[in-house]
């Protein structure tokens, strides 16, 4: 039995449709995770190539949590701000690799960002900076599906964040990957729309995860988005049947197809 060892965790579909979490390793098969990824579990037999599986999103969250505002740059940064800008998304947004975006608005405008997004490992509540990296699990791709926020009435967010499909991430949890001057790139049908480096956060990973600790409870595999990078060209609205990437240096590429629901 392992623990804490170093993997790239996924959750793919078996052919009864139950789902199931493996592990990839470095031949591109996917083994069969036994046990509790969390805590104690053991490496078992290959079940298939990583590109013949179906995957789903690598962890079910509770909640998502999203920073805003965190890249030098950003629309909307100012001098001298004093926290995070934070939203909700709720569980039923999560959608995984592969998945379509199904946007539910006939006529609003919606657009991607892709961001890192951090994985929690165990229950965390009013943590000190140093107990931070004990507590997360890992790190995802992550694209913050965003509607337009129309006669600015939705100040929570609720509507422009959250709904169904609103927050694909994967394909892996990497449990070994350290964020530190990597780059962050969204393309849009191949165009580079969105660029930067994860060292140009206003907050990183320890400060956002110890400050939300303060006020809420992180339970295991809640995902907290740390920021989409700035805009490299003007804002580009989603057509139906685009396809949007969100790609981390070193961690993965995240890719999703936009359609809008008829």
């Amino acid at each position: 039995m392992r623990r804490g060892s170093t993997m790239r965790i996924v959750r793919y579909l078996e052919e009864n449709g139950s789902p199931r979490f493996g592990s990839v390793g470095e031949n591109g098969l996917v083994y069969a995770l036994q046990g509790d990824p969390l805590t104690v579990y053991q490496i078992g037999s290959p079940v298939g190539e990583l590109v013949q599986l179906h995957l789903l999103a690598p962890c079910q969250p509770t909640k998502v949590i999203g920073i805003a505002i965190n890249y030098q740059g950003a629309t909307g940064v100012v001098e001298g701000m004093q926290e995070p800008l934070v939203f909700l998304k709720p569980g039923t947004s999560v959608c995984g690799p592969g998945d379509s975006i199904i946007c539910p608005f006939p006529d609003i405008p919606v657009w991607g960002e892709a961001e890192l997004a951090i994985v929690v490992k165990k229950t965390l509540r009013n943590v000190l900076p140093e107990q931070v990296r004990d507590g997360i699990l890992g790190f995802t791709v992550a694209n913050d599906v965003s509607a337009q926020n129309i006669a600015g009435r939705d100040h929570h967010l609720a509507r422009s964040k959250g709904a169904d499909t609103f927050c694909p991430f994967g394909p892996w949890i990497d449990t070994d990957y350290n964020p530190s001057d990597q780059l962050v790139e969204a393309f849009q049908n191949s165009d580079l729309i969105r660029r930067g480096r994860i060292s140009e956060r206003i907050w990183d990973d320890t400060q956002i995860v110890s400050w939300l600790s303060t006020w809420v409870t992180l339970e295991p595999w809640d995902v907290i988005l740390t920021g989409t990078p700035p805009r490299v060209v003007p804002r580009c609205y989603l057509n139906e049947g685009d396809q949007f990437v969100a790609r981390i240096e070193g961690l993965g590429t995240l890719t999703n197809t936009f359609h809008r629901r008829v």
